[in-house]
């Protein structure tokens, strides 16, 4: 009976990761505006379902205070990615089901934010158009300054349930 090779950490190369530079002449703008939003810098945190919490995101929001060099940073003009901080920050991934069903208290623990995290933007997720549209008015409603809808999350969990891709 022919034994299954598995693999080890050698082969998967964990130990020794490769290295990606960023190229010199990369830049991130000075700003970019998303309807009547200004998001400056042009930088904009991912949606992470049990990591984007608030200490999170004002942790990242701020990360610029923290970069070595970074004092007189003016985001007026072009920033490296080490000195730019984070321009949008997003909250975790949140069903649109659950916000437009649960109790307005409860919804207050899903959608807190403090306000130096603006400008700030919820993202839902759902396959319904009508409760899509009725969570987006109560996050609006909640003083977020952007609201992104996930119409295509790869997640398998998500997928199977055909939550995010009601086409498929």
């Amino acid at each position: 009976m022919p034994v299954k090779k598995r693999y080890t950490l050698e082969q998967k190369k964990w130990d020794a990761p490769v290295e990606h530079a960023m190229p010199a002449q990369a830049r991130v703008p000075a700003s970019l505006t998303v309807d009547k939003v200004r998001i400056a810098p042009a930088t904009v945190l991912a949606p992470m379902a049990g990591v984007t919490d608030t200490v999170f995101r004002r942790f990242i929001k701020n990360a610029s205070q923290f970069t070595a060099g970074a004092d007189g940073v003016d985001v007026e003009t072009e920033q490296t990615n080490q000195q730019s901080g984070c321009g949008l920050i997003m909250t975790e991934f949140t069903s649109a089901d659950g916000l437009s069903r649960m109790r307005e208290s409860k919804r207050k623990r899903y959608l807190t934010y403090y306000d130096d995290e603006h400008p700030i933007s919820a993202q839902l997720f759902g396959s319904n158009p009508e409760t899509l549209a009725d969570s987006a008015r109560i996050v609006e409603d909640a003083g977020f300054d952007l609201v992104d809808l996930n119409l295509g999350c790869p997640a398998k969990r998500v997928v199977a349930c055909r939550v995010a891709r009601p086409w498929a």
